[in-house]
């Protein structure tokens, strides 16, 4: 992560994180050493898959949005660095859709299923955005995003205490390698670029909202895996008691 001490765009987008991040790191913490993580892993898995998938969809249009922006230089630099970040994320999602499958979990299972409502939030708000403020704010949700992958060491481990095969963790790890060269451009792309007040206000706005969401999306996995386990504990007494 950059240190702060210039006044460089990325670098005073990472103090506002950074100011921010105590809630994300608790809740991903709390997820990764949850005595229940194998429980919970398969559903965290497919939901980002659906980040994956359309986060993809989120990046076109904003990147169309930019080219639609004429006589904008930021907006150009927008369109340009997504539209080469699209083909380097491009069939990411299916990568993962393989993995999940490896652990028994069919790709219509995965496509079908009901995003939670952090991701819910975590996509949408980076559309009004885009929309309504300008696409450079999708440097804010791209930079935290990038910006927390597990290692690939604690891939490892967690692989070891879940039991889940290999396979399971390829598309992480593929991604724990890769995530800080994005960074590196993130960061490099975003100094460049002549941001007015208000862009940079709205990029940090994005970063913010994206750090609840994200914190969201595990805590609510979480209390998804609390409500199950609670109710298999209470089927399993009902049944016991039902054939005493």
């Amino acid at each position: 992560m950059p240190i702060l001490g210039s006044s460089t765009h990325s670098q005073t987008l990472w103090s506002k994180i950074g100011l921010a991040e105590d809630r994300l790191t608790a809740a991903s913490d709390r997820f990764w050493t949850h005595p229940d993580l194998a429980w919970m892993l398969p559903d965290f898995l497919v939901q980002l898959q659906c980040v994956m998938r359309s986060g993809l969809a989120l990046m076109a249009t904003a990147r169309d949005r930019a080219c639609g922006l004429a006589g904008d230089p930021v907006a150009d630099a927008t369109a340009v660095y997504l539209d080469a970040h699209i083909r380097e994320e491009k069939d990411h999602d299916e990568w993962l859709l393989q993995d999940i499958e490896s652990i028994g979990i069919l790709p219509d299972e995965v496509l079908n299923a009901t995003p939670g409502p952090a991701v819910v939030s975590l996509l949408g708000a980076q559309y009004f955005w885009l929309f309504h403020a300008h696409p450079v704010a999708i440097f804010g949700y791209l930079i935290v995003l990038e910006g927390y992958p597990p290692l690939a060491q604690q891939l490892d481990e967690i692989r070891i205490r879940t039991g889940f095969p290999e396979s399971a963790f390829r598309c992480l790890k593929a991604h724990a390698e890769d995530d800080p060269g994005h960074i590196a451009m993130l960061n490099s792309t975003l100094d460049q670029m002549p941001l007015t007040g208000n862009q940079a206000k709205f990029i940090g706005l994005s970063a913010l909202h994206t750090i609840d969401a994200v914190a969201a999306v595990f805590e609510q996995l979480i209390e998804n895996c609390k409500v199950s386990r609670n109710l298999s504990r209470q089927y399993g007494q009902f049944s016991q008691n039902s054939h005493a």
